[in-house]
């Protein structure tokens, strides 16, 4: 894995928010950001952005 990758990914999982968001995702296997937002503090558009950064480091599609 690349250094450049490996910050990136770390970076990702740094954020609480999207910890949190992965836990949630594991523990329901999946759900939509209007879901996911009803469950976080976060607006829906919040939502979207942090899956977004998943999605570009892989932990989401």
């Amino acid at each position: 894995m690349s250094a450049a990758i490996d910050d990136d990914l770390w970076s990702a999982v740094g954020d609480p928010t999207r910890r949190r968001m992965l836990d949630l995702l594991l523990a329901h296997g999946g759900a939509t950001a209007t879901t996911l937002g009803e469950r976080l503090p976060v607006t829906r558009q919040a939502v979207a952005k942090h899956l977004g950064v998943l999605d570009r480091v892989g932990l989401v599609q």
